[in-house]
């Protein structure tokens, strides 16, 4: 198996130079399993591993090659996760209206990222600045808010902490 760094410069390279978007899919795929080493970081089985993307290609594409928006599952794993709907998000719709977003899931995984991450290479868990800010204003945060740590640890923190106005706008969309 090639090595983590290996792995990593592949996927920059490949989406540095506009390889098509399957090649970059592929090579983040890859490099997420390597990271993680080839095991669900949920429950460390080794069987039937895949790369998740955590926020949905279809919800926010700019974040569908980032390091930090991926984490390893196994297949019993990446089930649960995709329980309930699976499909394209509607982003007319407020967030998780379809009930595939599960802010409360996106929190976790980001959490278990974080707590994966620690003492390891920051890149490897890298979000982009204008990935970050989205996620701030999904979740009704000041553009301006700063969060501390490493990007996972970033993402981790603007999630878990929803604002009473997101809140509201999922229970109003779920007609509560």
């Amino acid at each position: 198996m090639e090595d983590l760094d290996s792995t990593y410069n592949r996927l920059i390279m490949s989406c540095n130079l506009d390889r098509t978007r399957a090649t970059c899919l592929n090579n983040w795929s890859m490099f997420i399993r390597c990271r993680d080493n080839n095991s669900c970081v949920i429950c460390d089985s080794g069987e039937r591993v895949s790369a998740h993307h955590i926020v949905r290609k279809s919800l926010i594409p700019q974040a569908q090659f980032l390091p930090g928006n991926g984490i390893s599952l196994c297949i019993n794993c990446h089930k649960e996760v995709h329980k309930g709907f699976n499909g394209k998000s509607n982003v007319s719709l407020p967030m998780d209206t379809q009930g595939g977003e599960k802010i409360e899931v996106l929190a976790y995984l980001f959490g278990v990222l974080r707590e994966s991450s620690i003492d390891r290479e920051p890149k490897h868990y890298e979000l982009s600045p204008d990935v970050l800010r989205m996620f701030k204003e999904f979740q009704g945060y000041d553009i301006k808010e700063k969060f501390t740590g490493n990007d996972a640890c970033k993402a981790y923190l603007i999630w878990q902490g929803a604002p009473r106005q997101v809140v509201n706008a999922v229970l109003h969309a779920n007609g509560f």
